[in-house]
């Protein structure tokens, strides 16, 4: 919880987080945790304007807390563009970036690309500060 609360201080509100990883598993040693915070880009982007905000925001969204924190999270930084609905006004790299944590997280990792394909999994969605 640390984490996020340092995340919020330096971004202010975070809509949510997605967790995945091995400790939400039935793994009897776990390793980590796998954490995608959901920023609103304007958040974000004054943010960026602080070059200490910046530097901590760089370090949450490349997952190098687990290294530099020496803490089990695996952390990134999913940008949100509140938008009112799919269309031509929303980013294309959001829906990329979001088709891809999703894919990451619901596929099993296999040899066969064919398995591979087959959802097996899941995530979960942690409400923080709410989508508005």
């Amino acid at each position: 919880m640390q984490l996020t609360d340092t995340l919020r201080s330096n971004v202010g509100r975070v809509p949510a987080a997605w967790l995945s990883g091995s400790f939400l598993t039935d793994k009897p040693v776990p390793g980590d945790l796998d954490s995608v915070y959901v920023v609103d880009t304007a958040d974000l982007q004054a943010s960026m304007l602080d070059p200490l905000k910046q530097r901590f925001v760089t370090v949450v969204a490349q997952s190098s807390v687990k290294k530099l924190l020496n803490i089990k999270v695996d952390s990134y930084i999913l940008e949100w563009d509140p938008t009112d609905g799919p269309g031509p006004t929303s980013s294309p790299d959001y829906y990329s970036y979001r088709g891809y944590w999703d894919d990451l997280w619901v596929r099993q990792r296999d040899s066969d690309p064919r398995v591979d394909s087959v959802p097996r999994r899941g995530y979960v969605e942690v409400i923080l500060d709410g989508y508005r």
